[in-house]
């Protein structure tokens, strides 16, 4: 009888563990990530990456190489999982600072703000120089696009779909959240 009850209890347990690794399984395998990533162009070498939601914003800022004047650029990934240009700050519109009037034009604190733009992108390319500050904003998280690995790099920003397991391999590798 009491290799009986054992034999039970085993199989019982295996069945536990078995069943609560199936839903594991089931619950973190299938879901998809959507992950702001920032990549070095030329060799695809991903710099940074973190999960971003739906509706979630991000922007960047700089110095105007010609104005010298401070540049904001607002961004936000849709509903559709694409990426919008929503705002532009800017303290005037001279040599290569955006002139077309889309959206809403605000005047606030010095700044001429476009808003609501809604401009998709799929990717937003930029070479970050070393001269002037240059920054990436995103939650808590700034990041000095003016320094080395970004500066004088083609980097592209993007949002990429990964699944579980690559979620996971650039999470341990980048420190993405």
């Amino acid at each position: 009888m009491q290799v009986c009850n054992v034999l039970f209890k085993q199989k019982k347990l295996v069945f536990g563990l078995l069943f609560i690794c199936l839903c594991l399984f089931l619950v973190l395998l299938p879901r998809n990530h959507e992950v702001l990533v920032i990549e070095e162009a030329k060799t695809g070498n991903i710099l940074w990456a973190h999960e971003i939601s739906r509706d979630e914003w991000f922007h960047h800022q700089y110095i105007h190489s010609v104005e010298k004047s401070l540049v904001i650029e607002k961004f936000k990934l849709g509903y559709s999982g694409t990426i919008f240009a929503m705002e532009s700050w800017t303290r005037s519109f001279g040599a290569g600072l955006p002139y077309e009037l889309k959206g809403d034009l605000e005047m606030k604190d010095g700044f001429y703000i476009l808003k609501n733009i809604y401009d998709p992108i799929d990717v937003l390319h930029m070479q970050p120089s070393h001269l002037q500050m240059h920054t990436f904003h995103f939650r808590e998280t700034e990041i000095v696009l003016s320094e080395p690995p970004f500066s004088r790099t083609h980097i592209k920003f993007y949002v990429k779909n990964m699944s579980w397991p690559e979620f996971m391999l650039v999470k341990r590798k980048k420190g993405a959240v």
